[in-house]
Protein backbone atom coordinates (compact mmCIF):
# COMPACT_ATOMS: atom_id res chain seq x y z
CA UNK A 1 0.00 0.00 0.00
CA UNK A 2 2.65 2.54 1.07
CA UNK A 3 6.29 2.48 0.09
CA UNK A 4 8.82 5.11 1.11
CA UNK A 5 11.97 4.62 -0.94
CA UNK A 6 15.32 6.12 0.15
CA UNK A 7 13.74 9.46 1.01
CA UNK A 8 15.77 12.49 2.06
CA UNK A 9 13.85 15.51 3.38
CA UNK A 10 15.54 18.92 3.49
CA UNK A 11 14.82 22.37 4.87
CA UNK A 12 16.68 25.17 3.11
CA UNK A 13 18.89 22.53 1.46
CA UNK A 14 19.86 21.07 4.83
CA UNK A 15 18.86 17.38 5.14
CA UNK A 16 16.92 16.58 8.31
CA UNK A 17 15.78 13.07 7.34
CA UNK A 18 18.25 11.01 5.34
CA UNK A 19 17.80 7.84 3.29
CA UNK A 20 14.56 6.76 5.00
CA UNK A 21 12.80 3.66 3.65
CA UNK A 22 9.82 1.63 4.84
CA UNK A 23 6.82 -0.21 3.43
CA UNK A 24 3.39 -0.83 4.88
CA UNK A 25 0.75 -3.35 3.83
CA UNK A 26 -3.01 -3.27 4.32
CA UNK A 27 -4.07 -3.60 7.99
CA UNK A 28 -0.50 -3.27 9.27
CA UNK A 29 0.51 -0.90 12.07
CA UNK A 30 4.01 0.59 12.15
CA UNK A 31 5.47 2.80 14.88
CA UNK A 32 8.18 5.42 14.48
CA UNK A 33 9.93 5.85 17.83
CA UNK A 34 12.84 7.96 19.00
CA UNK A 35 13.72 11.15 20.84
CA UNK A 36 12.42 14.61 19.91
CA UNK A 37 14.05 15.96 16.77
CA UNK A 38 14.80 12.54 15.31
CA UNK A 39 12.60 13.19 12.25
CA UNK A 40 9.54 11.05 13.06
CA UNK A 41 6.89 13.71 12.46
CA UNK A 42 8.74 15.02 9.40
CA UNK A 43 8.35 11.60 7.77
CA UNK A 44 4.58 11.37 8.17
CA UNK A 45 4.09 15.00 7.18
CA UNK A 46 6.00 14.24 3.97
CA UNK A 47 3.62 11.35 3.27
CA UNK A 48 0.66 13.74 3.46
CA UNK A 49 2.44 16.58 1.62
CA UNK A 50 2.29 18.85 4.67
CA UNK A 51 5.93 19.75 5.25
CA UNK A 52 6.14 23.17 6.84
CA UNK A 53 8.66 25.98 6.42
CA UNK A 54 9.78 25.16 2.92
CA UNK A 55 10.59 21.53 3.63
CA UNK A 56 10.69 19.23 0.62
CA UNK A 57 11.65 15.74 -0.43
CA UNK A 58 14.98 16.14 -2.24
CA UNK A 59 15.74 12.47 -2.89
CA UNK A 60 13.78 9.25 -3.20
CA UNK A 61 10.06 8.69 -3.68
CA UNK A 62 6.85 8.05 -1.72
CA UNK A 63 4.41 5.64 -3.40
CA UNK A 64 0.80 5.14 -2.32
CA UNK A 65 -0.91 2.22 -4.07
CA UNK A 66 1.82 2.32 -6.70
CA UNK A 67 1.47 6.04 -7.50
CA UNK A 68 4.04 8.69 -6.54
CA UNK A 69 2.62 11.20 -4.07
CA UNK A 70 5.40 13.64 -4.91
CA UNK A 71 3.79 14.33 -8.29
CA UNK A 72 0.38 15.23 -6.87
CA UNK A 73 -1.21 18.51 -7.93
CA UNK A 74 -2.96 20.68 -5.29
CA UNK A 75 -6.33 19.36 -6.51
CA UNK A 76 -5.15 15.75 -6.21
CA UNK A 77 -3.96 16.44 -2.66
CA UNK A 78 -7.32 17.99 -1.79
CA UNK A 79 -9.15 14.85 -2.93
CA UNK A 80 -6.69 12.51 -1.16
CA UNK A 81 -6.35 14.18 2.24
CA UNK A 82 -9.09 13.26 4.65
CA UNK A 83 -10.40 10.47 2.43
CA UNK A 84 -7.79 7.84 1.45
CA UNK A 85 -5.17 9.26 3.83
CA UNK A 86 -6.05 10.96 7.12
CA UNK A 87 -4.03 12.32 10.03
CA UNK A 88 -4.56 12.58 13.77
CA UNK A 89 -2.56 15.37 15.36
CA UNK A 90 -0.85 15.41 18.74
CA UNK A 91 -3.53 17.63 20.28
CA UNK A 92 -6.67 17.52 18.19
CA UNK A 93 -8.23 20.16 20.43
CA UNK A 94 -5.59 22.67 19.35
CA UNK A 95 -6.48 21.99 15.71
CA UNK A 96 -10.18 22.78 16.24
CA UNK A 97 -11.43 26.34 15.85
CA UNK A 98 -12.10 27.52 19.44
CA UNK A 99 -14.91 29.87 18.40
CA UNK A 100 -16.81 27.34 16.28
CA UNK A 101 -18.90 24.46 17.56
CA UNK A 102 -17.75 20.92 16.83
CA UNK A 103 -20.79 20.29 14.64
CA UNK A 104 -20.15 23.32 12.42
CA UNK A 105 -16.57 22.19 11.73
CA UNK A 106 -17.52 18.52 11.31
CA UNK A 107 -20.38 19.24 8.89
CA UNK A 108 -18.19 21.55 6.81
CA UNK A 109 -15.47 18.89 6.68
CA UNK A 110 -17.89 16.17 5.54
CA UNK A 111 -19.52 18.36 2.89
CA UNK A 112 -16.09 19.35 1.52
CA UNK A 113 -15.48 15.73 0.55
CA UNK A 114 -18.99 14.43 -0.07
CA UNK A 115 -22.07 15.88 -1.76
CA UNK A 116 -24.78 15.77 0.92
CA UNK A 117 -27.12 18.08 2.79
CA UNK A 118 -26.24 19.68 6.12
CA UNK A 119 -28.75 17.42 7.86
CA UNK A 120 -27.22 14.28 6.38
CA UNK A 121 -23.71 15.48 7.24
CA UNK A 122 -24.84 16.20 10.82
CA UNK A 123 -26.20 12.65 11.19
CA UNK A 124 -22.97 11.21 9.81
CA UNK A 125 -20.94 13.28 12.27
CA UNK A 126 -23.06 12.12 15.21
CA UNK A 127 -22.68 8.50 14.09
CA UNK A 128 -18.89 8.78 13.90
CA UNK A 129 -18.65 10.42 17.34
CA UNK A 130 -20.73 7.66 18.89
CA UNK A 131 -18.55 5.03 17.20
CA UNK A 132 -15.68 6.63 19.11
CA UNK A 133 -17.68 5.93 22.30
CA UNK A 134 -18.49 9.55 22.93
CA UNK A 135 -21.79 9.70 24.82
CA UNK A 136 -24.60 11.72 23.21
CA UNK A 137 -22.96 12.61 19.91
CA UNK A 138 -25.61 15.25 19.27
CA UNK A 139 -24.59 17.15 22.40
CA UNK A 140 -20.91 16.89 21.43
CA UNK A 141 -21.75 18.38 18.01
CA UNK A 142 -23.39 21.36 19.78
CA UNK A 143 -20.36 21.94 22.04
CA UNK A 144 -17.33 24.19 21.71
CA UNK A 145 -13.88 22.54 21.98
CA UNK A 146 -13.19 24.16 25.38
CA UNK A 147 -16.29 22.43 26.79
CA UNK A 148 -14.73 19.00 26.18
CA UNK A 149 -11.95 17.19 28.02
CA UNK A 150 -8.64 16.41 26.34
CA UNK A 151 -9.63 12.81 25.79
CA UNK A 152 -12.97 13.81 24.29
CA UNK A 153 -11.32 16.29 21.91
CA UNK A 154 -8.86 13.60 20.83
CA UNK A 155 -11.75 11.24 20.09
CA UNK A 156 -13.37 14.02 18.01
CA UNK A 157 -10.14 14.25 16.02
CA UNK A 158 -10.08 10.49 15.46
CA UNK A 159 -13.78 10.49 14.49
CA UNK A 160 -13.13 13.17 11.86
CA UNK A 161 -10.04 11.36 10.58
CA UNK A 162 -11.98 8.09 10.20
CA UNK A 163 -15.16 9.57 8.63
CA UNK A 164 -14.34 8.37 5.12
CA UNK A 165 -12.73 5.10 6.22
CA UNK A 166 -9.19 5.99 5.06
CA UNK A 167 -6.86 3.34 3.78
CA UNK A 168 -3.95 4.94 5.68
CA UNK A 169 -4.07 6.74 9.03
CA UNK A 170 -1.11 8.84 10.19
CA UNK A 171 -1.08 9.49 13.95
CA UNK A 172 1.33 12.06 15.40
CA UNK A 173 1.73 11.39 19.14
CA UNK A 174 -2.04 10.88 19.53
CA UNK A 175 -1.80 9.92 23.21
CA UNK A 176 0.99 12.12 24.56
CA UNK A 177 -1.27 14.84 26.02
CA UNK A 178 -3.61 12.38 27.75
CA UNK A 179 -3.67 10.61 31.11
CA UNK A 180 -2.67 6.95 31.21
CA UNK A 181 -6.23 5.58 31.37
CA UNK A 182 -7.34 7.65 28.38
CA UNK A 183 -4.16 6.70 26.49
CA UNK A 184 -5.09 3.04 26.83
CA UNK A 185 -8.62 3.70 25.59
CA UNK A 186 -7.39 5.64 22.53
CA UNK A 187 -4.85 2.94 21.65
CA UNK A 188 -7.50 0.21 21.85
CA UNK A 189 -9.88 2.25 19.71
CA UNK A 190 -7.22 2.77 17.04
CA UNK A 191 -6.61 -0.97 16.92
CA UNK A 192 -10.36 -1.56 16.63
CA UNK A 193 -10.41 0.85 13.68
CA UNK A 194 -7.73 -1.26 12.01
CA UNK A 195 -9.81 -4.40 12.57
CA UNK A 196 -13.14 -2.82 11.55
CA UNK A 197 -12.08 -0.81 8.50
CA UNK A 198 -8.86 -2.54 7.44
CA UNK A 199 -7.00 0.75 7.94
CA UNK A 200 -3.20 0.74 7.94
CA UNK A 201 -1.64 2.99 10.60
CA UNK A 202 1.68 4.75 11.09
CA UNK A 203 1.97 6.08 14.64
CA UNK A 204 4.66 8.47 15.85
CA UNK A 205 5.36 8.02 19.54
CA UNK A 206 7.97 8.50 22.26
CA UNK A 207 6.30 5.69 24.20
CA UNK A 208 7.94 2.36 23.42
CA UNK A 209 5.27 0.65 25.51
CA UNK A 210 2.54 1.94 23.16
CA UNK A 211 4.61 0.93 20.12
CA UNK A 212 5.20 -2.55 21.51
CA UNK A 213 1.53 -3.06 22.32
CA UNK A 214 -0.02 -2.06 19.03
CA UNK A 215 2.59 -2.35 16.28
CA UNK A 216 3.48 -5.04 13.77
CA UNK A 217 6.66 -3.12 12.87
CA UNK A 218 8.80 -0.72 14.88
CA UNK A 219 11.27 1.73 13.34
CA UNK A 220 13.72 3.44 15.69
CA UNK A 221 14.95 6.84 14.49
CA UNK A 222 17.91 8.92 15.63
CA UNK A 223 19.31 12.11 14.06
CA UNK A 224 17.10 11.82 10.99
CA UNK A 225 18.11 8.26 10.15
CA UNK A 226 16.76 4.78 10.83
CA UNK A 227 18.77 3.46 13.75
CA UNK A 228 17.01 0.10 14.08
CA UNK A 229 13.94 -1.64 12.67
CA UNK A 230 12.12 -4.93 12.81
CA UNK A 231 8.95 -6.62 13.94
CA UNK A 232 7.82 -6.23 17.53
CA UNK A 233 9.52 -9.37 18.86
CA UNK A 234 12.81 -8.56 17.12
CA UNK A 235 12.93 -5.06 18.62
CA UNK A 236 11.93 -6.14 22.12
CA UNK A 237 13.98 -9.31 22.37
CA UNK A 238 16.70 -9.16 19.72
CA UNK A 239 20.28 -7.93 19.71
CA UNK A 240 20.29 -4.17 19.15
CA UNK A 241 22.51 -1.16 18.87
CA UNK A 242 23.19 0.95 21.95
CA UNK A 243 20.46 3.49 21.20
CA UNK A 244 17.64 0.91 21.02
CA UNK A 245 18.89 -0.70 24.23
CA UNK A 246 18.82 2.68 25.96
CA UNK A 247 15.24 3.25 24.82
CA UNK A 248 14.23 -0.13 26.20
CA UNK A 249 16.06 0.54 29.46
CA UNK A 250 14.20 3.85 29.80
CA UNK A 251 10.82 2.08 30.00
CA UNK A 252 9.71 2.10 33.68
CA UNK A 253 9.78 -1.22 35.49
CA UNK A 254 7.82 -2.49 38.48
CA UNK A 255 9.27 -5.12 40.77
CA UNK A 256 12.10 -5.71 38.34
CA UNK A 257 9.72 -6.47 35.45
CA UNK A 258 9.63 -4.20 32.39
CA UNK A 259 6.16 -3.66 30.96
CA UNK A 260 6.66 -3.61 27.18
Amino acid sequence: MLEIKNVTISYQDRPTVKDFSMSLKEKEIASLVGESGSGKTTVIRAVLGLLAGGGRVTEGDILFEGTSLLKNTPDQWRRLRGTDISMIFQDSGAMLNPIRKIGDVFVEYIRTHENMSKGEAWKKGVEMLERMRLPSGDNIMRSYPFQLSGGMRQRVGIAMAMTFQPKLLLADEPTSALDVTTQAQIVRQMMELRDEYGTSIIIVTHNLGVAAYMSDWIIVMKDGRISDSGDRDAILNGNHNDYTRKLLEAVPSLGGERYV
